[in-house]
């Protein structure tokens, strides 16, 4: 049967167009939504989706008078975005654990060493910032981004030379402000 005849069938005698319509692309339907959720949903979910592509195209075969194009084309566009519909649907329920179930989720992170790392990251930016303009960009960007002393030059207007004596002195600057702070790493 052609797609022509197919969609007379089902303007004319739409139970018969209906059955004729699904006995000719149940396994084109099902091979696409199949290929879209086999890691993920379930075999009812496989089957339900390809139930609600079957439904939309029956919607819309009593709404309009012919498909425009291709039938085949149609229907595998139905099919590709219900399955798209589905997997965020089972995607958005799987990942969803009920609290009861739960338990006691652990993250591997020491949350109160994190903690003190980020504190002691601020104190010692502080400190940093205290050694004045431009010794803290010299450090920040020597020491943080890892820049060379040309480049460091380049961005407060010094000379290499200039760069590495004064990164020199504000590192033996920034270790006296550090131990008198009372760091002692």
């Amino acid at each position: 049967m052609t797609d022509n005849e197919l969609q007379h069938l089902l303007k004319a005698e739409p139970e018969k167009g209906q059955r004729a319509f699904y006995d000719k692309y149940f396994n084109y339907v099902y091979t696409i939504v199949f290929a879209k959720l086999k890691t993920i949903a379930s075999i009812e979910d496989v089957d339900e989706c390809v139930g609600d592509v079957f439904a939309q195209c029956f919607i819309f075969f009593d709404k309009q008078e012919v498909v425009q194009g291709n039938l085949k084309a149609f229907t595998a566009s139905v099919a590709r975005r219900k399955a798209i519909d589905t997997y965020r649907r089972v995607i958005r329920h799987s990942s969803n654990i009920p609290i009861d179930d739960a338990g006691e989720i652990e993250s591997g992170e020491n949350i109160a060493q994190s903690a003190e790392e980020s504190e002691m990251r601020k104190l010692l930016y502080d400190k940093v910032e205290e050694l004045g303009e431009p010794d803290s960009t010299i450090i920040i960007q020597k020491y943080f981004f890892g820049r060379s002393s040309k480049e460091i030059a380049d961005i407060v207007q010094l000379s290499s030379d200039n760069v590495r004596a004064r990164c020199s002195r504000a590192v033996k600057r920034l270790k006296d402000i550090l131990l008198s702070a009372g760091f002692t790493r």
